[in-house]
């Protein structure tokens, strides 16, 4: 929970290696009396790029003329990112949003992002742990696992507070009185008794300059002008005027472009090119090569266009495993379940004991498929290489994994390696891989002197993904004469995220696959009361690639274990809502969430003819949601979605039109997987191609969206992920209430269900 005072010092996860890098350097937090001040070492940066001006910390700089620049080190990737860090800065330093430009730094020890090593906070970060130090000591700058607000709520703000007490006392200094004379408003520091101005531009200097004797005291929340409050999003006016530079729109001088054709076989290895003299003798094309390991061939053109019709020309010599199917992977889940559990994340009292041979046992089997995070942007990637130096241009969720990338895609040293970070057109975990720089890399390496653009199209995009992995779960659970749950079983077969995306970025950190929290997560970590409880998972070995997909485990694990929950009640013969409420009342917080949607769609008021409910709550990312889907029976599969009512506690809020906009889309996410969503395999091949056989819900189909947040005072959660989870439990929650029919495999279409 976002207000556990109890962090503990973990293993490094693998989620978190995906962003390692290697630069000498520390940049620590480090607390007194409950505030954060920011050490010494955390000024350690280069500032390149950073423009003109003075720097009172790695991320403010202040020009002559008043222009502040803020850097922000996290990826904007729709979630409002590039306003939000900027709002806790300017909280404190005092200072209007209008006055801000936004800048995004090289990856380096100041940014980086402890919260990716340690996934729970400390309520005020009143000390570091040893792993949250290493973080800044890699650097991890990376953006994902909803972090960039709970990562940086105190250190932003500091870095703002330490700005503008090092400008109070440099006023004070050149009107020669005490600093308690001076106050800041508006981008200027006050003489309290002479009225006398000074801008910011004019004391940056000779800030920049003074030492602190101690770190001023962080505001109360009763005391916020900004935070809290709606603040229009500093990224919209160039994405609307088209000003706005995605990875896809970089240009640069004498540029190639550059198509990536994967081998066919998941797995499998280019061995050769039968003609390749044929394809590069076509007009436009430069080059064509096969990538170390074989794992693609790629064709260097003057135009994307030719580059991507040479590469669907090319004459492929390879190997794989054209035998891999959907079925033989659903055989082998079954498998695992049965004979091959590695790991037991939870194990509470004997469950196995309660429920072997008992009676009145209620049994399930749920499983879901694999997922394309479907990117609207394509998959892209800008390097140039030139001599000992380079550069690389790209909309991706980690700056220090793009450093990694062409560190060791092209062998140049990281200190000669400048990043150049762009808005991302879609993320959802996607674009935390390293496979685009990696090639990228290669391929400029290969053009040495000439920048290079590597375009996957959509079609080798979706079908050599790094995908949502598919996971079947088995469940059983036995009920006490009152409803309560006796025993709870859940036996998962998947393939591993966090040790599938660490060997692909540092194999020599690579642990087994059953020490990856991801495989569990939003499964065994149920707030719900148990008395014997055991969850458990086997690993499937599998040549698919397999990554970081919006919500991750809780993506799979809420449809799971909320459907599964709903079974309980209607073995019990309970009112869904009240039965899970029953069963969290040791838990304030989530019963104040389900109460409160409950309260919203007028639970216990009866909808009209051929309208139903269903509802689900989880909690991910340090984040609470609760979810009430209402929808209307037009034929017997045919169904429309209504309206879902959404109620998050995230903590302490930063900008509210933010967190409603990451609940609207987290639900449309979450149900474009329920509805559609399905990567099928079948003799050794993908059977998507591109969003005609991968569907997303349109706008006929969206339902609308109420969202309340709920006022708490803790510790900030994440909201770009958690509204995903709960969204596919909540609809088919409502299937069943409205046919009988318990849908325990998405999505609903393969089950004959139709949304209009």
């Amino acid at each position: 929970m976002a207000d556990n005072n109890t962090s503990k010092t973990k293993k490094w996860t693998r989620r978190a290696f995906i962003a390692t890098g290697g630069l000498v350097g520390v940049g620590l937090i480090v607390g007194i009396g409950g505030n954060v001040y920011l050490s010494k070492n955390a000024y350690k940066y280069s500032g390149k790029g950073f423009g003109d001006g003075n720097s009172l910390n790695a991320w403010v700089r202040i020009a002559p003329d008043n222009t502040i620049t803020v850097a922000v080190p996290r990826a904007e990737m729709g979630q409002g990112v590039y306003t939000s860090i900027p709002m806790m800065i300017a909280e404190e330093l005092e200072v209007s949003m209008d006055d801000i430009k936004i800048y995004a730094p090289q990856p380096e020890p100041a940014y980086a992002n402890a919260l990716l090593l340690v996934p729970e906070p400390k309520k005020e970060y009143s000390s570091l742990t040893f792993m949250q130090k290493v973080a800044h000591f890699l650097p991890l700058v990376a953006t994902g696992g909803s972090t960039a607000i709970s990562d940086g709520y105190n250190y932003m703000r500091a870095a703002g507070a330490t700005a503008r007490e090092m400008l109070i006392e440099a006023a004070a200094a050149k009107w020669g009185v005490d600093k308690s004379k001076c106050y800041a408003e508006n981008a200027h520091i006050i003489n309290k008794d002479s009225k006398e101005k000074l801008t910011y531009g004019e004391l940056a200097e000779a800030a920049s300059k003074v030492k602190l004797a101690k770190m001023p005291l962080l505001k109360e929340k009763k005391d916020w002008k900004i935070l809290g409050k709606p603040v229009a999003r500093l990224d919209i006016p160039e994405k609307v005027t088209g000003k706005a530079e995605f990875g896809l729109d970089v240009r640069q001088k004498d540029m190639l472009y550059a198509v990536i054709r994967h081998a066919t076989y998941h797995g499998g290895t280019i061995t050769g090119i039968n003609n390749q003299a044929d394809i590069e003798a076509k007009r436009g094309v430069k080059k064509v090569l096969i990538l170390p390991k074989g794992i693609g061939a790629v064709v260097v053109a003057d135009n994307t266009w030719r580059a991507k019709n040479a590469a669907l020309a090319l004459d492929l010599e390879e190997t794989g495993d054209a035998t891999l199917s959907s079925a033989k992977i659903d055989a082998q889940a079954e498998e695992v379940i049965a004979n091959k559990i590695i790991a037991t994340p939870l194990q509470k009292g004997n469950a196995a004991k309660v429920l072997d041979g008992g009676e009145g046992i209620i049994e399930a089997k749920y499983d879901v498929p694999y997922l394309a995070h479907a990117c609207m942007e394509p998959i892209n990637c800008t390097v140039l290489v030139d001599g000992d130096k380079a550069d690389v241009w790209c909309g991706h969720q980690g700056s220090s994994i793009m450093l990694d990338g062409v560190n060791a895609g092209a062998g140049i040293a990281k200190e000669n390696i400048t990043v150049h970070t762009k808005y991302l057109g879609g993320g959802f975990g996607r674009r935390a891989e390293v496979d685009m720089v990696l090639n990228a890399a290669h391929v400029a390496k290969e053009m040495n002197g000439t920048p290079i653009q590597l375009v996957y199209t959509r079609e080798e995009a979706m079908r050599h993904e790094m995908y949502r992995p598919a996971v079947k779960s088995h469940f059983r659970a036995k009920l006490d004469g009152s409803g309560g749950i006796e025993a709870w079983e859940n036996k998962m077969a998947l393939q591993s995220v966090g040790y599938s995306s660490v060997m692909r970025i540092k194999p020599e950190f690579a642990e087994p696959p059953e020490k990856d929290g991801s495989s569990s997560e939003g499964a065994a970590n149920l707030p719900y009361e148990m008395k014997n409880a055991l969850v458990a998972f086997g690993q499937l070995e599998l040549p698919i690639q397999v990554g970081n997909w919006r919500s991750v485990g809780s993506s799979q694990n809420a449809f799971f274990t909320e459907s599964f929950m709903d079974e309980c009640a209607h073995a019990a013969g309970q009112d869904p809502y009240k039965y899970r409420r029953n069963l969290l009342k040791n838990h304030p917080r989530f019963v104040a969430v389900l109460d409160k949607v409950a309260e919203m769609s007028k639970w216990n008021t009866p909808l009209g003819e051929n309208r139903f409910r269903g509802i689900a709550i989880h909690e991910s990312f340090r984040s609470i949601v609760a979810q009430v889907v209402e929808i209307t029976k037009v034929e017997d599969k045919k169904f429309s979605i209504d309206k879902y009512y959404n109620v998050i506690d995230c903590g302490r809020v930063i900008n509210p039109d933010t967190v409603e906009a990451q609940m609207q889309s987290g639900i449309m996410y979450g149900l474009t997987a329920a509805l559609y969503g399905e990567i099928t395999f079948d003799e050794g091949e993908v059977e998507q191609y591109n969003f005609p056989q991968y569907e997303i819900v349109r706008m006929n189909v969206a339902p609308q969206v109420e969202v309340h947040i709920m006022d708490t005072d803790t510790h900030p959660g994440g909201v770009g992920e958690p509204a995903t989870p709960p969204a596919a439990p909540a609809l088919a929650n409502a299937i069943f209430a409205a046919t009988g029919d318990r849908v325990r495999a998405l999505p609903l279409q393969k089950h004959g269900y139709s949304f209009v």
